[in-house]
């Protein structure tokens, strides 16, 4: 893959000088390890940022640089915790991919707890406000229908614009579930919604590699938008309707499905599978965030 598709895929536009020789390693977490273009570049900006420290101080990699480096930046647990996992992962694939003689800088770095933060997610009222916001976007009906497409399956939003025709299963004429292709090349199916169910038959019978969903109108009609726009115009959206707009990413919506589904009763394990996590640690948050907003409803009754 040519260097300047790989910056067009993750989303950069001008790398700068310390990203250059990072490409190949960007193309390894692309294609190889199935991280989305969002996850790359968070990776790609932490060891740019550690490339650049390292130059300008005259450090050499090592556990020193990335202690003296933490001591200076004096970043939140949850920070660090993304940065050391970005250094480890990069000197693994030096080491084990590229065959180098390179050790892990972060050998010996303790790692901080980070205390688990709750899913912050829309409630249906707001989702109702926030809908009325995207009828004024221009490609109106191409972001309500993924809106509404995420909630109703808690895709991630990479997962989502990726889907094509074949990827529909019909039980008769009706779509029942989608095949799902995620991080790791991981193969899933998630049973559809009624909310998911309608938008599918909103955008009429799928077609083979024909897109689910694309752009309706101008020059880029018929193309896939990528990932930054959607988050750009649902962000728009949700400040134009006086909402918090850090609660109306295409993440938080994949949130409320989670929540919901535990507050339904679904059983973890299911939960996981639909949503393609690897670990039942990591669908657990929802149950914590379930029980936090039913403690919540219970202490709004009033005393006797």
């Amino acid at each position: 893959m040519e260097q300047a598709l790989i910056w067009k895929t993750i989303g950069v536009k001008k790398p700068d000088k310390a990203l250059h020789g990072l490409a190949p390693y960007a193309e390894y977490l692309l294609l190889e390890r199935g991280y989305s273009p969002r996850g790359v570049r968070r990776y790609l900006q932490d060891l740019a940022f550690w490339l650049r420290f390292l130059e300008e101080g005259g450090f050499t990699p090592g556990p020193e640089a990335v202690r003296a480096l933490l001591l200076k930046e004096r970043w939140a647990p949850r920070r660090v915790q993304g940065f050391l996992a970005a250094l480890r992962s990069y000197y693994r694939y030096l080491a084990q991919v590229r065959g180098e003689a390179v050790s892990d800088p972060t050998e010996g770095i303790g790692r901080p707890k980070a205390g688990r933060r709750l899913p912050l997610h829309p409630g249906p009222e707001e989702l109702k406000r926030f809908l009325e916001a995207l009828g004024a976007e221009r490609e109106a009906k191409l972001l309500s229908h993924l809106a509404r497409f995420l909630y109703g399956t808690g895709l991630r939003i990479s997962e989502a614009l990726s889907l094509k025709g074949r990827n529909v299963i019909l039980e008769g004429s009706v779509p029942a579930a989608i095949r799902v292709v995620g991080k790791g090349n991981k193969e899933r199916l998630v049973p559809l919604s009624k909310t998911a169910r309608e938008v599918l038959l909103e955008l009429g019978p799928p077609q083979g590699n024909v897109p689910l969903f694309t752009f309706s109108q101008g020059r880029h009609r018929g193309r896939v938008p990528s990932a930054r726009y959607v988050e750009a115009r649902f962000r728009e959206a949700a400040l134009r309707a006086g909402l918090d707009a850090r609660r109306f990413t295409p993440h938080k919506l994949r949130h409320a499905y989670a929540t919901l589904l535990v507050e339904n009763g679904v059983e973890l394990d299911a939960v996981k599978d639909l949503l393609g996590h690897e670990s039942i640690a990591t669908t657990q948050i929802y149950l914590h965030a379930s029980r936090e907003r039913l403690r919540e409803a219970a202490s709004r009754l009033p005393e006797l």
